[in-house]
């Protein structure tokens, strides 16, 4: 909700894209994964392990935190993107996400760019700095830290089939949802180079199951599409479907909402 200069509230106009997709798609390989979805009526954000030797920055080469990741890539474009990500998934409204959790999309960086190197030269004076006492600096360096957290290089080496090949990661039109708000004191947003593993990070994504205050908790109205790769797997889901504690009208619209991703990018690569 927006307000106007003289105090009172006003609707938000509804947003139309051109050159985008008008809702938000999260994606993924086993249909377990879509199922928990739909039986918490939730996506739960996971730990994930962002690179940034593309800063080169010492010191700093990776590090991680949970989000949930989603892309706004329109189903006429999409096939090339599933193929990396999985042909399952929910799409959700655009704007009511939005709105509801502060999704953002994230920043393509050229580290050749002026722009990357004043983050670069900002970044690197912080995290390097013993100097963390006085309160604009702990704003400064949050800022920094947060900011980090929504970028990406516009494009790097990657392991793809076995084979390193160039991948451009702007094509992924990425948008990300960090649980920052209300988020668990028991447990770390950022986890620091030293102390990444697989497990580690795995262990910490469990812990997030526990608490729902960290979680997309969707309405069905804000499902736009429900997608799976074939016959059978559409199929699978009804059955799921089905078996929810739903209102039998919400479940015929559910279904209704179920699109086969092979039929929309078999001639897409």
């Amino acid at each position: 909700m927006e307000f106007s200069l003289t105090g009172t509230p006003e609707i938000a106009p509804k947003l139309y894209w051109h050159n985008s997709a008008n809702v938000l798609c999260n994606y993924m390989k086993k249909p377990e994964f879509l199922e928990i979805i739909l039986k918490n009526q939730a996506i739960i954000p996971r730990y994930v392990i962002e690179p940034l030797d593309y800063w080169n920055i010492e010191g700093l080469k990776r590090i991680a935190f949970p989000m949930t990741c989603f892309c706004d890539i329109p189903f006429s474009k999409v096939g090339n993107h599933m193929t990396l990500y999985g042909r399952y998934g929910i799409a959700l409204d655009k704007q009511q996400i939005i709105n509801k959790f502060k999704v953002q999309p994230i920043h393509y960086m050229n580290p050749q760019s002026p722009l990357s190197d004043d983050f670069k030269e900002a970044f690197t004076h912080y995290f390097r700095s013993d100097k963390r006492v006085h309160d604009e600096d702990k704003i400064l360096l949050n800022y920094l830290l947060s900011t980090l957290m929504y970028m990406k290089p516009i494009s790097s080496p990657e392991k793809i089939g076995g084979d390193i090949k160039p991948y451009i990661f702007q094509d992924e039109c990425e948008w990300r949802y960090i649980p920052t708000t209300n988020f668990p004191k028991s447990i770390p947003l950022l986890i620091k180079e030293d102390q990444i593993s697989e497990k580690g990070k795995n262990a910490y994504s469990d812990v997030l199951v526990r608490h729902p205050e960290t979680w997309i908790k969707f309405e069905w109205r804000d499902v736009k599409y429900i997608i799976v790769p074939d016959e059978p797997a559409l199929n699978q889901i009804i059955d799921v479907i089905k078996e929810l504690k739903l209102e039998e009208s919400i479940k015929y619209l559910l279904i209704s909402k179920i699109e086969i991703s092979n039929r929309f990018s078999e001639d897409l690569t």
